[in-house]
């Protein structure tokens, strides 16, 4: 994710966007040569909590693709209300017999964010759970892999020039890297025979300089709400997209 921290001015997460409780659900298909084919799902939450923000992910192989690789994946976080900056988050997976469960507990002073991170992990199913730990420390604003999601909806896109960029720290369990989140201008989104308008953006993972994975791009719905209404990214074969599949109260 970059070396500098270029927030752009009046583009930050001051934008009074309000976050409902909400329950969205997305479909996850894959595509490569002739296969485009819903390959699992997805669910994200959040609920208020007083001062905070409590969301979570949910994601699952379709049943076909079970016998190819097997994967359930859980995040939590925890954020506040105010500035939008994360207290706690987690990550579960259990990926074909492998478990990795990473525990982030965030920490700010004034522009220094930290993290005690801890990573559980088991190579094979059976065997006993190995962990280690991990402290993080970045200036300026800092997110973590699910309330980046929460953070950049609230981003002052209708006062942002196309090509301008938001670039943030991010914290996993076992680094942190920058992720920069470009504004490209509005597109119509085509979902289920509708045209929604949207917020045409742009993810860039960098660690040390170096791009630590493929751009994602992603769209958002310019009402209220301001819905993830698609994410798309590459795989080393074909690449993936998650579709807004509407609210599940």
């Amino acid at each position: 994710m970059l070396g500098l921290i270029a927030i752009v001015p009046n583009a930050g997460a001051s934008n009074p966007v309000s976050l409902l409780d909400e329950t969205l659900t997305y479909d996850v298909i894959y595509k490569w040569g002739f296969i485009n084919k819903v390959a699992g799902y997805a669910t994200m939450s959040l609920r208020n909590d007083g001062n905070l923000y409590r969301a979570s992910v949910f994601a699952e192989n379709a049943p076909w693709a079970n016998s190819i690789y097997m994967l359930r994946d859980t995040l939590y976080t925890t954020m506040t209300k105010e500035g939008y900056y994360p207290v706690s988050y987690t990550y579960i997976a259990h990926e074909n017999g492998k478990y990795k469960k990473d525990v982030l507990t965030f920490h700010r002073d004034g522009n220094t964010f930290t993290a005690d991170a801890v990573r559980y992990k088991r190579k094979i199913e059976g065997e006993p759970l190995t962990s280690s730990t991990i402290h993080l420390e970045a200036q300026g604003m800092t997110v973590d892999m699910l309330s980046s999601f929460f953070y950049l909806r609230t981003l002052d896109f209708p006062n942002m020039k196309k090509g301008q960029s938001v670039t943030v720290n991010i914290f996993s369990g076992s680094k942190k890297e920058k992720l920069k989140i470009t504004y490209m201008g509005t597109q119509n989104v085509s979902l289920n025979g509708r045209s929604f308008p949207s917020y045409y953006i742009n993810f860039t993972f960098t660690r040390r300089g170096v791009e630590s994975s493929a751009p994602i791009s992603g769209w958002i719905s310019t009402d209220g709400q301001r819905i993830p209404l698609k994410v798309e990214g590459k795989l080393p074969v074909g690449k993936v997209r998650a579709l807004y599949t509407g609210p599940n109260p």
